[in-house]
């Protein structure tokens, strides 16, 4: 990712996301998100999440506090623990194209969150 954009998303993130944080671990930055909403049916309904910004990287990365239950009361598939900043979080893999020249930080959150819409 571009450095300009980098902060660019850092500052949407802020915006969009009351109470927000930024920090940097390891040259990369790292956004706090209090709040991300999962799609319907999953529970529960809401986790903190992290956003991680990396310029070596072609697009950030979203990591989770909490995995949800998906709508059909599985546990999705192909989620890890990582540790990030000393704090414990979820990767998860999912398909999603998005350009950091033309897409929003916001798209992007709310794009990944909807991996937990598909039932496994």
């Amino acid at each position: 990712m571009k450095r300009e954009n980098v902060f660019q998303i850092v500052d949407e993130l802020a915006r969009e996301y009351e109470g927000a944080t930024r920090l940097e671990d390891g040259g990369k930055i790292l956004v706090r998100l209090p709040e991300v909403i999962f799609p319907r049916g999953c529970n529960p309904i809401s986790t903190r999440a992290l956003v991680v910004l990396d310029e070596q990287q072609a697009a950030p990365q979203l990591l989770i506090e909490q995995v949800p239950t998906l709508a059909n009361g599985r546990t999705p598939k192909s989620v890890s623990a990582t540790a990030i900043a000393g704090d414990p979080w979820y990767s998860f893999s999912f398909n999603q194209r998005w350009d950091e020249n033309t897409n929003s930080a916001v798209q992007f959150v709310e794009g990944r969150l909807r991996r937990f819409a598909q039932n496994e």
